[in-house]
This record gives structure tokens, sequence and C-alpha cells, in this order.
């Protein structure tokens, strides 16, 4: 799922003119403060089997192993003015996200991670705003 926010460029530029915030960290942050809220709420509503099952590599897990591994990776470019996130489970549970979320043939999709950013996105893009209005203020404060 792809966001567009209105009015970032004018917003990147100004916070390129504030000494690049912090090379990017700002930015990475807002990111992250903006993801926040989705990977909260898919803690939350991860499907929980009831039974032990055993992953790939044969480790015996307990249910809700999944809900667990849940976590968000952000990432930003060399130019430090594009940063992305990425929420998903561990690579041990991926398999089990997976077929969980996306469904199989033999067990319809259960979308919780897709449920969980839909769900959050107007928290998500606050978040988004209020980490970087005070990143701003603080390398105004500075200057």
């Amino acid at each position: 799922m792809r966001s567009t926010l209105e009015g970032v460029a004018a917003l990147t530029k100004q916070l390129n003119e504030l000494s690049s915030l912090e090379e990017g960290r700002a930015l990475r942050n807002a990111v992250r403060a903006g993801m926040k809220p989705a990977l909260a709420q898919a803690r939350i509503t991860a499907p929980v089997g009831s039974e032990p099952h055993r992953l790939k590599n044969g480790l015996l897990v307990a249910p809700g192993y999944a809900r667990g591994t849940v976590r968000v990776i952000t990432t930003i470019n060399a130019a430090k003015n594009i940063a992305s996130a990425i929420m998903s489970t561990r690579a041990l549970a991926f398999y089990e996200a997976v077929f969980v979320e996306l469904g199989t043939h033999k067990m319809p999709a259960q979308p919780w991670l897709r449920r969980s950013l839909l769900e959050t996105r107007a928290a998500g893009e606050a978040a988004f705003k209020d980490s970087i209005a005070r990143a701003v203020a603080r390398a105004a404060a500075k200057r």
C-alpha cells in the first residue's frame, strides 16, 4: 500500500534548509512514528492459532508466535530526502504471516497486516506530521 501526503515537497525543501535535520534522521524518525499505530494494531489483531506448530527450520513455537515477531524497518535514500517503512514479521515467521495474510488454496485469507495499515492511516499521518513539526521546531531553536 502506498500513501501520499500533500505538501511534502515544500516541507522537504524547508527541512533541507534547516541544516538537513541531522542528516535525515528526523525524516526517518517521522516515518517510524507514522508506522507505530499500525504496528500496535497489527500486534493486537494478528490471528492466533490454537496449537503449537513447527517453523521452516523445525523450531516448535507456541500459538501467537507471529504476533510477537511483527516489526517495522525504516530506510532512507543516500540523498537523505526519501524515507520508507516496511511492516512485516521476522524471517522465521514470514511464511506463517504470508499464508494467513494472503491465504492458500486450503485456507481463506485473513488480511490482518493490510487491515492494520488501513485502520490506522489517519493516526499514522498525524503522528508523522507531529514528529516532523517537533524536529523542525528543535532545528529552528538551535539556529
